[in-house]
């Protein structure tokens, strides 16, 4: 009995780790994508992608539909959360604790003006971005403006995606997508693990610049500011460059 109550502490353990959340969370988002019709829509999954400064960016989730691409960030979060499609926070509430992180519609962006440089601009219009987040979080205020933005739980996804209706691209040009995708899709060994070692190094570089009180942005001076809601850190080019840091950061 001990042996199995201390089997039960290690598996709890390690299903609460973020990377093992998070390898869930996706599983879980390629389970309802199956659901959609292989015939009408190309699923890809975990699609890592040169950008145009060398780096990497990562994908969770792309269709490629007659309808639309649809570009998927899945998050692995518990607990309220609020959000604005304009705010570089967003805020966890897990009972008193209050947490913020990135705004994931951000994020995505990044992702889709990747996909933008491969395939061109024109395609732009006919690009969405879909924010999944799992069931055990609750959407509690989510503020987005734009139809090309949804912020849903991951149970939805598939029903999401066949709401659109109005066709924009032939079978023909979908596998001409699919093909400029996959000719530039990063598959080295080892290639992922440098993509996380990255966006860590870029994280510590940011934090050392504003611990400086330098922009990470576009490297002019950080001030303290007043807002609406009290005093915050910006950048002193506003509003040329409208750089924040995280209230109290």
């Amino acid at each position: 009995m001990l042996y199995l109550f201390l089997l039960i502490i290690v598996i709890a353990l390690i299903l609460n780790l973020p990377q093992v959340k998070g390898i869930i969370g996706e599983g879980w988002v390629r389970y309802y994508l199956s659901k959609l019709d292989s015939d009408v829509y190309m699923v890809m999954h975990d699609i890592l992608l040169p950008t145009e400064d060398g780096k990497t960016s990562q994908i969770d989730h792309l269709i490629i539909s007659p309808y639309g691409i649809f570009v998927i960030e899945t998050k692995n979060y518990r607990g309220w959360i609020f959000g604005d499609e304009k705010n570089k926070y967003w805020t966890q509430v897990i009972y008193n604790r209050k947490e913020k992180f990135q705004n994931p519609i951000y994020q995505n962006y990044g992702h889709i003006k990747v996909l933008e440089a491969l395939l061109g601009e024109k395609i732009s219009p006919y690009i969405f971005s879909v924010i999944c987040f799992n069931s055990r979080a609750t959407l509690k205020k989510i503020n987005v403006n734009s139809n090309h933005i949804r912020v849903i739980y991951d149970n939805k996804i598939a029903r999401v995606i066949q709401e659109y209706k109005q066709r924009v691209f032939s079978y023909g040009h979908q596998l001409e997508i699919e093909k400029i995708i996959i000719s530039h899709m990063i598959t080295e060994k080892g290639a992922k693990k440098e993509h996380v070692k990255q966006i860590r190094s870029t994280l510590k570089q940011k934090k050392a610049l504003i611990h400086s009180n330098i922009c990470p942005k576009c490297k002019g001076e950080l001030i303290q500011r007043k807002g609406r809601n009290g005093f915050f850190t910006g950048c002193s080019n506003f509003p040329k460059c409208r750089f924040v840091t995280q209230a109290g950061k």
